[in-house]
């Protein structure tokens, strides 16, 4: 249990590093670098968020046979439990980190990385990014009051 407990804690630490970056580090430096490696922090927190919530919540949950999809499975715990959280995001973050973009105001207050996939127009800047970290701290901080 206490391993679970530092896992916990881990998030919170990953939480704390998105949000420094965001409202400290992008707001300054103001660079697509930064922007990219934001996404890649908040993609490794849903990865990290992910694993420990089926640690926590699917280990006393024997009820699911070993075929259907882990995804599956601890999305169904996790709408059970009222913890909210949207895929949707963690799936577009992933396919910005490898699609090809433009840059638009390096260096400026309105930075934007512009992309697109599938033929639809994806524009990242620093509101959206404080919309994805709020939608995960809200996903990671409703876990947390469940289980502890």
């Amino acid at each position: 249990m206490e391993e679970v407990y530092s896992d916990v804690r881990l998030l919170q630490r990953d939480l704390n590093t998105l949000e420094h970056m965001i409202y400290v580090s992008c707001k300054f430096t103001r660079t697509t670098e930064m922007l990219y490696k934001v996404m890649e922090q908040m993609v490794s927190t849903y990865e990290n968020f992910f694993g420990i919530a089926y640690q926590v919540l699917l280990r006393e949950n024997s009820s699911f046979s070993d075929s259907t999809n882990k995804i599956q499975m601890l999305t169904r715990v996790l709408i059970e439990r009222g913890v909210v959280t949207d895929l949707s995001e963690y799936y577009l973050l992933k396919k910005l980190l490898i699609s090809e973009f433009e840059t638009m105001g390096e260096y400026r207050r309105n930075l934007s990385i512009i992309a697109f996939i599938e033929g639809e127009e994806y524009v990242i800047n620093i509101p959206k990014l404080l919309d994805f970290y709020e939608n995960l701290k809200r996903a990671i901080t409703s876990l947390t009051q469940e289980q502890y």
